[in-house]
């Protein structure tokens, strides 16, 4: 008796392609999803923040006014001023300023009160809503002293999503 040898092998190498794709497309998907789910995306806040006001007899007092869009806590915003196109060596990034702080003094430290200005609407919560003032004064010592005719541009940063919330500018 003759044993006959078959050696086709052409069925074996369609097998183990589906199952190495299939494995690769499990390994992907899985590796995707990881990458989604760990990043946790900060909402950008929408705000429109203008500048009310610039009092150069007041020490260089500026008032800010949200218009509109999302509150946002004043805890996660950084404000970078610059004057005709130069920034301040000195900005405010951890807010609420309360006493002064280099070039700054009074920054949106619980300061927040209603567009009405009457002092039974001030409700120093550190949330920004629209109607809200916030105010600044820009120390003449440590930063620059504004001139009538300058352009003044701040830009509100919010940190956690890394966004620029409002960038007005007033000329002075």
């Amino acid at each position: 008796m003759t044993y006959k040898s078959i050696s086709n092998d052409s069925g074996m190498s369609e097998v183990i392609g589906v199952i190495l794709i299939t494995a690769i497309v499990v390994a992907a998907s899985a590796i995707a999803y990881t990458v989604v789910n760990v990043y946790e995306l900060e909402q950008p806040v929408i705000a429109n923040i203008d500048i009310k006001s610039v009092d150069l007899s007041n020490n260089q007092e500026v008032v800010l006014v949200h218009r509109g869009g999302n509150s946002f806590d004043v805890t996660d915003i950084s404000i970078f001023i610059s004057v005709n196109g130069e920034t301040l060596d000195n900005n405010l990034e951890n807010l609420p300023v309360v006493g002064s702080t280099t070039g700054f003094y009074g920054a949106l430290g619980g300061v927040l009160h209603k567009l009405s200005g009457a002092t039974e609407n001030y409700d120093y919560d550190n949330i920004w809503d629209p109607g809200d003032l916030g105010d600044f004064n820009i120390a003449k010592t440590t930063n620059r002293e504004l001139n009538s005719g300058d352009l003044l541009k701040v830009t509100i940063y919010h940190r956690p999503s890394r966004a620029i919330i409002s960038s007005p500018e007033h000329r002075v």
